[in-house]
């Protein structure tokens, strides 16, 4: 019988939230936490793709710079 904890793991990997996290874990350790919380709207997914929504020309420049050493099989669009 699964545990909450594994249910939770697998509700997360079906949603691929676990995705989402590990986006803004990479993006975070690239530059820093307060960059995140400033200029990033918000971070989803939507077919098969990784949306980045940023506040300004300068965060979408700095993320298309990270988006090339980021780990993921996804596509990664910014807007």
């Amino acid at each position: 019988m699964d545990t909450l904890k594994n249910v939770i793991k697998k509700i997360l990997k079906e949603k691929k939230i676990d995705k989402i996290e590990e986006t803004e874990k990479e993006i975070e350790k690239e530059i820093n936490k307060n960059f995140l919380q400033k200029h990033i709207k918000e971070i989803y997914i939507y077919k098969e793709q990784i949306i980045i929504e940023t506040n300004s020309v300068e965060a979408k420049t700095e993320i298309n710079l990270i988006k090339t050493r980021l780990k993921h099989k996804e596509k990664i669009r910014i807007k």
